[in-house]
């Protein structure tokens, strides 16, 4: 049987797409992978291979060191195309080096693919280059939890001395006892120091401070491993550089345009659907009460969708003037064939001054929770109003807004786009028994609302909204908070 070979193989920081592609195509013709737990579960799908979990946490290993070497042995010696998938690079603090030296004792046949490490990739999604001219011209990488009884421990003293750039990784059992040991060696407490954690997952979050404070910031807000620290006047760029991470919590159809748009305007997007689409059953007089309006209103694209699943009601509306809310809705309506206009303002008034003179009898077609104020001020200029609600919006049950609530402190800004992924957002926070936190990570944040309905019910639910579009689409929401940030720092 020929023998196989072993790719000691380097997955970078946490985020699938920052795989190199030589890492990707490997995965897809090896025949075994072994990976560790500092990846993405997106990272292993669609691989054919047999998946073989070798993961180490602090303290609880599913298979120790020497285990590993020997399966990756076992595995080639049995003719298989071997990856061994490893967080970061392989040969920094990965034990990769001990992976290839058992395979060269064996006459194994071996391969390293380079990964980006956390400890310049993790800093630097988060805003704080390692080296910055002028103020850091070195990086300094050391281990936060060495192996116990090593004959050549850590110099902290040395450490400590060297300018520049410290990064510190695997260091969050040891974190209070690394930064005492920097201090007791003559690190100033007041030196600038930053938390990553999970840097390059969707669930990254960073804390800064100074050596003094940053241990207890990190208990507070409980950073779990894998987090690294870094030391050094670099953390002083990370209110400039870092981009601001953005919860979008509309329905799960509209979330990865929404991701897209935020990325273009230079936001992280945290995809977490608060509400979805439920459709309702359409009224046995549907066609009679459209047949009776002059004009007929929809107020977004899920009920453009909805109502146009219908053959005959496209027929019917070809017929009618059509009134689209919004460009997204006027774009829907046209994959449709059918022609709409757009009043300049999203509201009762704007409507009235479109329609006035042209229609008095209007139907609108839209959510069953859909604000009330556009047709209560149309009724009040005079106009007749029918209001069919074609779908309902309910709780997500998403598991990624679980998850975004329970993590809602590392959220810097909150995109509500109706009123009624405000009111679920609380809800379930308030199920989940976090609603205290949760509102007071609203505090910490900054609040944006698509429109009035929207500003109303969070000002309802005691919420501070801080910016709001003239416009109320959630383009131009993200332009509002895009212009927000590049205001000067105080």
């Amino acid at each position: 049987m020929a023998i196989g070979k072993v790719y000691l193989v380097g997955a970078g920081p946490g985020d699938p797409e920052l795989m190199t592609i030589k890492s990707k195509r490997l995965l897809m013709e090896a025949d075994v992978v072994l990976f560790d737990r500092l990846l993405d579960p997106k990272a292993l799908e669609g691989i054919k291979a047999e998946l073989i979990d070798v993961g180490k946490n602090a303290g609880r290993h599913k298979l120790n060191q020497e285990g590993i070497n020997q399966l990756l042995v076992k595995k080639a010696e049995e003719g298989n195309v071997v990856v061994r998938l490893k967080g970061g690079d392989p040969y920094l603090f990965g034990r990769g080096g001990e992976e290839a030296i058992a395979c060269r004792e064996k006459g194994i046949p071996f391969e390293v693919v380079p990964g980006v490490t956390s400890a310049i990739a993790a800093p630097e999604l988060a805003g704080i280059p390692v080296t910055h001219r002028g103020v850091a011209s070195s990086l300094t990488i050391v281990t936060g939890h060495e192996e116990p009884g090593k004959d050549t421990p850590l110099d902290w003293k040395a450490i400590a001395s060297l300018g520049g750039t410290l990064v510190v990784l695997m260091g969050v059992s040891r974190l209070e006892q690394n930064i005492n040991a920097l201090i007791e060696a003559g690190k100033s407490p007041q030196t600038p120091a930053a938390m990553v954690e999970k840097g390059g997952w969707p669930e990254q979050r960073t804390i800064t401070g100074t050596l003094a404070n940053i241990a207890e910031k990190a208990r507070s807000l409980k950073i779990e491993s894998p987090a690294i620290l870094i030391v050094g006047d670099v953390v002083r760029l990370e209110p400039i550089l870092a981009h601001k991470k953005i919860a979008i919590l509309r329905p799960e159809g509209q979330q990865a345009e929404s991701a897209r748009l935020a990325e273009l305007y230079g936001f992280l997007a945290i995809m977490a659907p608060a509400i979805a689409i439920q459709e309702k059953a359409l009224p046995g007089d549907l066609m009679e009460r459209l047949n009776d309006a002059e004009c007929v209103v929809f107020t977004s694209a899920n009920g453009v969708k909805t109502a146009l699943e219908n053959k005959s009601l496209q027929s019917a509306l070809a017929e009618k003037k059509i009134v689209a809310i919004g460009p997204k809705t006027e774009l829907a309506l046209a994959g449709y064939g059918l022609k709409s206009d757009v009043p300049l303002e999203y509201s009762s008034a704007g409507l009235e001054t479109m329609l006035k003179g042209q229609c008095r009898r209007i139907l609108f077609l839209r959510s069953a929770q859909g604000s009330q104020y556009l047709t209560e001020g149309l009724r009040a200029a005079g106009l007749q109003v029918d209001d069919i609600p074609l779908y309902e919006v309910v709780n997500s049950g998403d598991p990624r807004l679980d998850e975004l609530i329970k993590r809602a402190r590392s959220v810097d800004i909150f995109a509500f786009t109706s009123s009624s992924t405000a009111r679920n957002l609380i809800e379930r926070a308030k199920a989940l028994g976090v609603e205290s936190s949760l509102r007071q990570a609203l505090r910490d944040a900054t609040v944006a609302a698509i429109g009035k309905p929207t500003r109303e019910e969070l000002d309802r639910l005691g919420v501070r909204v801080d910016t709001m579009p003239e416009k109320f689409t959630f383009e131009a929401m993200l332009q509002a908070l895009a212009k927000r940030e590049q205001e000067p720092l105080e």
